[in-house]
């Protein structure tokens, strides 16, 4: 059990100083961000998606986790939701994301973490990587 209440504004504060922050925007509007690192055991995470309530189901969230992988070739990613958001669950099953185990974290809505092993990088023939993708 949390012995403080979490200060998101703080947190976000942090992430964005440290450049751990993607994020989707339209003519200067944040449409959605993402907070990743590699502060998990020294593996990249995935540790916070959103996305603003009007544009939730236009592909955003799952387009910032594309830039993620893109940036980690041949590494394992990770991330986690509670068992009550069904939609980042599934956002993660259909990106190829496993279970790999469940903490209960806050009782009664447990923590369920997910990885992917990603794909390595292939060096075209001309010796220069394709392009990514950048949001």
């Amino acid at each position: 059990m949390r012995t403080a209440p979490w200060d998101k504004t703080r947190y976000l504060e942090r992430v964005l100083a440290r450049g751990d922050v993607i994020v989707a925007e339209l003519d200067g509007e944040i449409l959605a961000y993402l907070v990743w690192n590699r502060e998990f055991f020294s593996l990249p995470f995935i540790w916070l998606v959103t996305v603003v309530p009007e544009h939730r189901r236009e592909g955003l969230a799952s387009a910032l986790i594309a830039s993620v992988e893109e940036r980690c070739p041949g590494s394992r990613l990770y991330s986690s939701t509670n068992v009550s958001n069904v939609a980042m669950q599934q956002l993660l099953e259909r990106r190829g994301y496993r279970r790999c185990g469940e903490v209960d974290v806050d009782p009664g809505d447990a923590e369920i973490f997910y990885r992917k092993t990603l794909a390595a990088r292939i060096m075209g023939d001309d010796g220069l990587e394709p392009p990514t993708f950048a949001l």
